[in-house]
C-alpha cells in the first residue's frame, strides 16, 4: 500500500478535487489518502466524507486540540502502515501527476524524495517575482548554513520510504519539516523529482506574513541544536 498525507484547514474548495485527481494518477486499491484536518470551520469535513463514499481508501482525521502543519504530518504518519508515504498540500499547488514519479524514486531506493521546483523540469506558476526571490533566498540560506543535499529544502511535497523515516528525530513545528529532516538525518539517501508548483487558485493561504518569521525561527533553532552537538 502507498500512503498520501494531506493536512487541511478550511480547504472545502480544493480538497475534493485534489482527491479525485490523486486517484486519476494512482490506483485506488493500492493508495490510501489520509486527510488530517485542524477542525475546519467550513465544509472540508463533509467534502472529504462525501468523497470517501466513492473512495473508501480515504481516511479523515479531525484534530480538536492541536494545530499546525508539522504536528498534522506526525498525526497522519500514525495511520501509515507498511509502505512509502508522500506528504502534499491540499490547495492543488502540488499536482498529483507528480505522484507516480515520486513513488518510483522511493521504489528505486531513495529514503527521501523531494518534489523540487528548482531542478531541471521544475518551476513555479502564479507567484510574483518578489515571492520567488524570497523563496530562493531562503533556499540559499539553508544550503549555505546547513549544506543540505537538496535544491529545494523548503518544499512541502515530500516522500519518504516509511512513516518511521518521515518522523525520524523530528520535533515538528508549525512550518515545513523537510529542512529539519535533512539536517538531523545526514545519512539518508535523498532524491529529487522535478515538479511545477502552482500557486493556489481558490481559498486563502494559511501562512502569509508569518512565513518569514517561522522560517527564521526554524533556522535559528537548528543552528543552536547543531552547535550543541559539536
Amino acid at each position: 500500500m502507498k500512503y498520501i498525507i494531506i493536512p487541511t484547514l478550511n480547504e472545502e474548495e480544493n480538497i475534493g478535487e485534489l482527491i479525485h485527481q490523486i486517484y486519476q494518477y494512482m490506483p485506488p486499491s493500492e493508495t490510501m489518502v489520509i486527510v488530517v484536518d485542524d477542525d475546519s470551520t467550513d465544509s472540508t469535513h463533509q467534502v472529504v466524507r462525501n468523497v470517501s463514499k466513492e473512495y473508501p481508501q480515504v481516511k479523515l482525521i479531525i484534530r480538536k486540540d492541536e494545530r499546525g502543519l508539522g504536528t498534522a504530518v506526525r498525526r497522519g504518519a500514525e495511520e501509515v502502515g507498511d509502505g512509502p508515504v508522500v506528504v502534499m498540500d491540499a490547495d492543488l499547488s502540488h499536482h498529483p501527476r507528480h505522484l507516480p514519479s515520486m513513488f518510483k524514486a522511493l521504489a528505486q531506493g531513495a529514503d527521501i524524495v523531494v518534489g523540487s521546483r528548482y531542478v531541471d523540469g521544475g518551476g513555479i506558476r502564479g507567484w510574483p517575482g518578489s515571492r520567488i526571490a524570497v523563496s530562493k533566498v531562503a533556499t540559499l540560506i539553508a544550503k549555505i548554513i546547513f549544506r543540505v543535499p537538496a535544491n529545494d529544502p523548503m518544499s512541502g511535497f515530500v516522500g519518504c520510504q516509511s512513516a518511521e523515516t518521515l518522523t525520524k528525530g523530528i520535533d515538528y513545528a508549525d512550518f515545513k519539516f523537510l529542512l529539519e529532516l535533512m539536517v538531523k538525518n545526514r545519512t539518508l539517501h535523498i532524491s529529487e523529482v522535478p515538479i511545477v508548483f502552482q500557486d493556489r487558485l481558490k481559498g486563502s493561504s494559511k501562512l502569509k506574513a508569518k512565513t518569514i518569521g517561522l522560517y527564521l525561527s526554524l533556522v535559528i533553532r537548528l543552528m543552536l541544536e547543531s552547535g550543541s552537538q559539536n
